[in-house]
């Protein structure tokens, strides 16, 4: 049975080494981090690059919170050996040399605990070279890690297993990965680059070498090779320079030299390329020296390594708004980009059956790898299979009998869940334990719909598990989704629910908040009832949600903003992906929180211990930010009851078997008192509003006598959340703090009137 990880050694503190130590300090691992001993007197002196990784990740934002690096310790490997039988998992990310790595696991297995694992961060090194001469129990609890840069970032890890590789050492690896450090775990072959280096670079090597061989400049390549085809912002040649420069050698070197000479590799040789040698030979490596291809927004590289102004791209290629529409243009954009595609997709059939089971290996790759929207297969669908084929005729090589297989099968990813094998047979798409989809719970045969309107469904689970699933733009609340809450909760357990998860598969927002519109048609007539009406709608309906005869669960992906934080905070407890982004930015919209979200932020600071509970919720929503989780725990907006995990793919599958395990023998929380303002100091005194306008002073003053009660200590929630709903109708009403609300509706960009 795999193991989680509770202390881990990563060995080399370089920017990758260093980066995957940061990333399991955030998973909650005890990291020692070390790199070769420096001259000095003490072990600190001594351990100046390990402390060095450190500190380079704090400045580059590898640690989710500063005081996560104090679970890295730093070491170096003259001291600090020994101290490795205390690990669970050693990562060895030094530098790319084979022997210089043998030396250092023949070092390290005196030292390592039997069940320890070791892995290789290589990229570029086959497995079965690594492991020569090691001893047959290590070679069972070895494999390659293969992380991408930056680890706190990138989502994809290239898993590769030997021929004695345990199926224990894998299960627990994978698990360690995606379940810890919130990655994919891709199973990759030990063949050279595994998969998306071995495609991500050709098609690098392949764009570059095109453009340069037909006299596409870089600005036109990156322009017709790029949005297009749901290609980052960098394209190519910004990639190149992204990537830095002088990997160019090395990387793409060792590659050519690992394949044979039919390998497409040979046909867009660039090590030796004229522009290549000449930025290195400078030291203009890109984002790791002074400039590269292109220096800033505006300059790339020209003739005699001169830079010149970018060049308007009048190339009727690159206005096109698909990938279709480019490669069917007649111009040196369009032919460019034409060519670079064909000649990926070509080479992700030709290679699909030597790396990969599955196409979709290929597209994971590329997408998590490389940042590609769409892998190459899922664009090939949906650029269409026949165009392809058509396309492909007028080459010397002919169709690719793998996209004849597609044709047939009915496109690379053929329905549902269905995805080609490499052999061109049609297979499932594997699964990944405890992923799950709202989509995928919805087409189980034994799920029900108990409800649905124009804003959303909910679904009953086997088990009484039901899922609330929101259907408007970003999730955002309007009257429909208040109407389907308050039925939930009145009419749930007469349909059999017993615990209840909010979620859906818009992995960009848990939820946007209120629907701005609908707020402000209320406002523009003038009339306060109406507008008080619709104010105190969400909040009696979050309210009655918090009370509601079963638990809620909240599953947080993307934002959770204003209304949304509110529902988020009406739930008994949450999953919240790391890299959420929750907060109350109502202020800029010309309000404050008032569907109980200043109630609530109270509340739970008052509950979790918070120094100065009142003065800190009011901190928090006057700043009208947005804060990760990690930060809204260390404020105690966020408590114990909210799990916090790394793995976006996770927190549905989480959510449901968290509110499963609270179903029995659940009662209602009770509402009691918090405490309020009664410091002869006034609340917003306490906060810096130089900066403020006279409209942002109008909505802070509204929420400071929302806190502030004379003559009480405490007050009950309910009496709290009246005064929220009554001070917040008037501001709407306001001509300014309408425009800002109108500004917002209609350019989502806020307005500092």
């Amino acid at each position: 049975m795999s193991q989680t990880i509770k202390k881990a050694a990563v060995i080399g503190a370089g920017s990758m080494g260093a980066g995957i130590a940061a990333h399991m300090a955030n998973a909650g691992i005890e990291v020692l981090l070390l790199d070769m001993s420096t001259d000095g007197a003490t072990h600190g002196e001594r351990s100046a690059r390990a402390r060095a990784g450190v500190e380079t990740q704090l400045k580059r934002r590898g640690f989710m919170r500063p005081e996560f690096a104090e679970r890295v310790t730093a070491g170096n490997t003259e001291d600090d050996l020994a101290r490795l039988g205390e690990v669970d998992w050693v990562v060895e990310a030094i530098f790319e040399n084979l022997e210089a790595k043998r030396e250092l696991y023949a070092r390290l297995e005196e030292h390592l605990a039997p069940e320890a694992l070791l892995t290789s961060n290589t990229s570029t090194i086959p497995l079965a070279q690594l492991v020569e001469g090691m001893p047959a129990t290590r070679r069972e609890r070895f494999a390659i890690t293969h992380f991408f840069n930056p680890p706190r970032v990138m989502r994809l890890v290239e898993l590769v297993s030997g021929a004695d590789t345990s199926e224990d050492t894998l299960a627990t690896l994978r698990r360690a990965c995606e379940r810890q450090l919130g990655k994919v775990a891709l199973d990759c072959r030990d063949t050279p680059g595994f998969i998306a280096n071995r495609v991500g670079n050709l098609w690098m090597a392949a764009g570059a070498r095109i453009a340069l061989d037909s006299g596409v400049v870089p600005e036109l390549a990156d322009a017709t090779f790029g949005r297009q085809f749901g290609i980052p912002r960098t394209g190519i040649f910004g990639l190149f320079d992204y990537i830095g420069l002088q990997l160019v050698p090395p990387i793409w070197a060792s590659l050519t030299a690992a394949l044979p000479a039919s390998d497409a590799y040979h046909r867009y040789p660039i090590v030796d390329d004229p522009l290549f040698k000449g930025l290195l030979e400078r030291g203009l490596t890109g984002r790791t020296g002074p400039s590269g291809i292109y220096r800033g927004r505006d300059e790339v590289i020209g003739e005699g390594f001169e830079y010149r102004q970018r060049q308007p791209i009048e190339d009727p290629a690159a206005a096109k708004k698909t990938a279709l529409e480019v490669m069917e243009t007649a111009s040196p954009g369009g032919r460019f980009a034409r060519e670079t595609y064909l000649a990926t997709l070509r080479y992700c059939i030709d290679t699909a059956a030597e790396i990969c089971d599955t196409v979709d290996g290929i597209d994971v790759a590329m997408e998590l790898g490389y940042a590609w929207k769409q892998g190459p297969f899922r664009l090939a669908d949906s650029i269409g299979l026949e165009w392809l084929r058509a396309a492909f005729a007028e080459q010397p090589e002919g169709v690719p009998a793998l996209l004849e297989a597609a044709i047939t099968a009915g496109g690379f990813y053929p329905g549902p869940g269905k995805v080609l094998r490499a052999d061109g047979q049609v297979a499932d798409v594997a699964a990944r334990e405890g992923v799950v989809t709202v989509a995928e719970l919805a087409g189980r045969p034994d799920t029900r719909v108990v409800a649905e309107n124009a804003a959303g469904r909910v679904l009953l689970l086997v088990g009484g598990v039901g899922i609330f699933n929101l259907a408007t733009p970003m999730n955002s609340l309007n009257a429909e989704a208040f109407d389907l809450i308050q039925r939930t909760v009145v009419e749930g357990p007469s349909w059999g629910v017993k615990a209840l998860v909010i979620a859906s598969d818009e992995a960009r927002a848990f939820s946007a908040g209120a629907n701005l519109g609908t707020l402000v048609e209320a406002a523009e007539t003038g009339d306060d009832a109406a507008v008080e009406v619709l104010m105190r709608r969400g909040s009696t309906t979050l309210r009655e949600l918090r009370k509601a005869p079963f638990p809620v669960v909240a599953a947080v992906r993307g934002v959770a903003l204003g209304g949304g934080m509110e529902l988020l905070l009406a739930c008994d407890k949450t999953v919240i992906h790391a890299e959420s982004r929750l907060g109350f930015p109502e202020r800029v919209v010309g309000l404050y929180p008032a569907w109980c979200g200043t109630v609530r932020t109270l509340e739970r600071l008052y509950r979790h211990g918070a120094e100065d509970p009142v003065r800190a919720a009011f901190g928090l929503i006057a700043a009208a930010d947005q804060r990760a989780p990690f930060d809204l725990q260390a404020l105690g907006v966020l408590g114990e009851e909210d799990r916090i995990v790394l793995s976006v793919d996770h927190v549905i599958g989480d959510a449901v078997e968290l509110a499963s395990s609270l179903a029995d023998g659940y009662a209602p929380p009770s509402d009691g008192e918090v405490p309020v303002w009664t410091s002869s100091t006034l609340l917003i005194d306490t906060i810096d509003v130089s900066e403020m306008s006279e409209t942002d002073m109008a909505i802070l003053t509204a929420l400071a006598s929302v806190y502030t009660i004379e003559g009480a200590e405490t007050v009950g929630v309910d009496t709290l959340a009246e005064r929220e709903v009554d001070r917040c109708v008037p501001l709407l009403l306001r001509p300014e703090n309408l425009e800002r609300a109108r500004h917002m509706a209609a350019t989502r960009k806020a307005l500092r009137n």
